[in-house]
């Protein structure tokens, strides 16, 4: 595993393939290259045939900081370190970043899988509650629902006090990226302009996420013209909790 960092976005570097893939997470209330080993060994069926590149976002985004700002910061990344044909891995908010990379700068990515992700978001919906609790600073309600709203009861009575210890120290310039991070999202909307999109494309999800509608995940679907597959009796985060999602990608990719 090599950490490394650039001018603007830090990542992590595992497996040893032939093949470039790019993982863009999602909203995360902290750097998720700060522990990545959970990430490596999650996507361990990448490692031979892959090498995997993981991508944090910068942590002090200026006050307006929109996606597009974060696709510009990753696409820099990939220039410096000389990347193409890359097989994106966006997931929910990283989702996101990716389909503005790929609308940007077309000709940097080889193949796309979006998971619990949408080409809009409803500024009015799941995260203004944790976007209402960023800005008061209000860390336990924040943890509290970006859990029940992410995970499955299941995982959320299992996770929920080692989440609580881990991020109740959240800092303010923390939170402040995580503010600045919802209200980008909230801002979010390229459904008008996905049929520029012309490179194969597997949107995945749950039908029973929380946080964004699976009608608009479909949605994103129909409008990209592509393969899709929605799992039953997962959360939002079904890229943690569904063991099968992993292969599908892998799958995909390798076809």
């Amino acid at each position: 595993m090599d950490e490394n960092c650039n001018m603007n976005v830090k990542y992590v570097k595992f497996g040893s393939g032939p093949k470039t893939m790019v993982i863009l997470p999602g909203l995360s209330l902290r750097p998720v290259t700060v522990t990545p080993q959970a990430v490596i060994d999650a996507y361990e069926i990448f490692a031979t045939d892959f090498t995997v590149y993981l991508f944090d976002y910068r942590e002090d985004p200026e006050k307006g900081l929109s996606i597009e700002d974060m696709a510009d910061d990753v696409a820099d990344a990939l220039k410096e370190l000389e990347l193409e044909d890359i097989y994106l891995y966006g997931v929910s908010m990283g989702g996101m970043v990716a389909q503005t990379l790929i609308l940007k700068y077309p000709g940097l990515v080889k193949k796309l899988v979006l998971t619990s992700s949408v080409s809009r978001v409803n500024p009015e919906g799941t995260t203004s509650r944790w976007l209402e609790y960023a800005k008061k600073k209000d860390i336990m309600r924040l943890i509290d629902a970006f859990m029940r709203d992410i995970y499955s009861p299941e995982l959320y009575d299992q996770y929920i006090d080692v989440m609580i210890a881990t991020y109740k120290s959240l800092t303010d310039e923390e939170l402040r990226a995580c503010v600045l991070r919802l209200q980008a999202a909230g801002r979010f909307d390229v459904t008008d302009r996905l049929s520029e999109i012309d490179i194969p494309v597997l949107v995945l999800g749950s039908l029973k996420d929380q946080v964004f509608s699976p009608d608009e995940m479909r949605l994103t679907a129909d409008l990209l013209h592509c393969e899709s597959y929605f799992y039953e009796g997962y959360s939002h985060a079904v890229y943690d909790e569904c063991e099968d999602i992993k292969k599908r990608i892998y799958d995909f990719f390798m076809r």
